[in-house]
């Protein structure tokens, strides 16, 4: 992780070609176009009477595709040889639906809206990797990275911030309420993914395979890998099993309004960009496995927040304190990554990661909203969502004992060993 200097020769018109001037556009303009609409997606779930497992359901089927197709869409645009257009359609695509989803009265259209926008997305997050790899110089990629996420999650806070305004005013039926921001998050979402095409690539076709057979190969040829990858696996499953429960208690139990909405999400995306600035020294000095534990552990108090809500101040603290143990968290799964994949194999294993943990999310998340709608139809919406929540921190913290069974990577210790010869 940079500190806030670092960033700044990045603007520079001496330091960054015309093409990576286009892409940080590109960035910016479509973080707003996805602050301006996604956030408030599973609330207006819950506004449009959809039952818990309709949630989980949106949360399993936006995971599991998005994280899932990256593979093939990875193997496609690798076969072709070009990233832009992949980026434009796809972008184009996404943005599209957010118009087709303008006064939408059935969560189940908004959910299979949802889940063919996901679709469309994995055709944009490895052709745009791959295309920040080829502008960026490979001494400057980790800046480059680091600047343009910090000012994607920057113009989407302040987008969901703007949505969270709007809708807080214009609240007379839904459809008033997410008109301008549907409409804003299409429009800049045009605008972003059509100004890519301003980027001229030079076409690097290499053959590839999107077998399901190479999904296990990384599995099979690298142990350390292996047992990070089952152990985040079966963790995801846990981990996201209450995702489709949160907005219930946003919407029913707190009763918040759409700029408290706003802030929820704004509070959870400041911590997590505050905290990701500072962690990766720590991480690299003390190591990968105990900045995991701490996020992991950390998180499994999450959802107690929500289970014993009274206010929404509950659920700012809440994410607040889980928006720093996930930054945490982010920023040493990245670097164990880093250190247990092959050099150059490290989009494939990242690909194999994504696509298990979207399996896992998917699971989970239906899994959860299956028990939440049970425990509520019994107990009550708040005591019924209480007491599934509850299951579901002793759930998290449960499994997060699996991560004990991970080692340090040899080649982070090696660097360490080797550091201490000249101390």
């Amino acid at each position: 992780m940079k500190h806030e200097g670092d960033a700044v020769p990045l603007l520079e018109k001496k330091k960054i070609s015309e093409p990576l001037r286009i892409l940080y556009i590109r960035q910016i303009v479509t973080a707003f176009s996805n602050g301006f609409a996604s956030p408030f997606v599973s609330i207006l779930m819950v506004q449009l009477n959809a039952s818990a497992f309709m949630l989980g359901l949106l949360s399993s089927l936006t995971n599991f595709i998005s994280n899932f197709f990256q593979f093939m869409w990875g193997a496609v645009t690798d076969a072709v040889g070009r990233k832009v257009p992949f980026i434009v359609i796809g972008g184009l695509s996404t943005s599209f639906i957010w118009l087709l989803a303008i006064g939408t009265k059935q969560a189940q259209f908004l959910l299979l809206l949802v889940a063919l926008q996901s679709f469309m997305n994995s055709m944009v997050t490895p052709a745009l990797s791959a295309l920040i790899g080829d502008l960026a110089p490979p001494m400057r990629r980790g800046r480059i990275s680091a600047s343009l996420n910090i000012f994607s999650s920057l113009g989407s806070l302040v987008a969901t911030l703007i949505s969270g305004y709007i809708m807080m005013v214009d609240d007379k039926s839904l459809t008033l309420m997410y008109l301008f921001p549907f409409l804003l998050a299409a429009v800049t979402g045009f605008v972003g993914n059509l100004v890519i095409l301003k980027i001229r690539e030079k076409p690097t076709r290499r053959k590839v395979s999107a077998r399901p057979s190479e999904l296990i190969k990384p599995l099979r040829e690298n142990p350390t890998f292996r047992k990070f990858a089952e152990i985040s696996f079966a963790s995801m499953i846990i981990q996201s099993l209450p995702w489709g429960v949160f907005p219930f208690v946003i919407v029913d139990v707190v009763r918040a309004n759409m700029i408290q909405v706003a802030l929820i999400s704004v509070i959870n995306g400041l911590f997590i960009l505050s905290v990701q600035r500072i962690a990766g020294n720590l991480v690299d000095r003390v190591g990968r496995k105990p900045f995991i534990l701490a996020g992991k552990f950390g998180l499994a108090t999450f959802p107690l927040f929500y289970a014993f809500a009274t206010s929404v101040t509950y659920l700012y603290l809440g994410n607040a304190i889980g928006g720093a143990f996930n930054g945490l968290l982010m920023v040493a799964s990245f670097a164990y990554m880093l250190d247990v994949s092959p050099n150059d194999m490290r989009g494939e294993y990242f690909g194999v990661y994504n696509s298990l943990m979207g399996i896992g999310t998917g699971i989970g998340a239906l899994i959860g909203g299956s028990l939440a709608d049970i425990f509520m139809s019994h107990l009550g919406l708040v005591m019924g969502l209480r007491y599934v929540l509850l299951i579901f921190a002793i759930g998290r913290f449960s499994v997060n004992f699996l991560f004990f069974k991970i080692k340090e990577p040899s080649r982070l210790i090696e660097d360490k060993r080797r550091s201490t010869l000249w101390l």
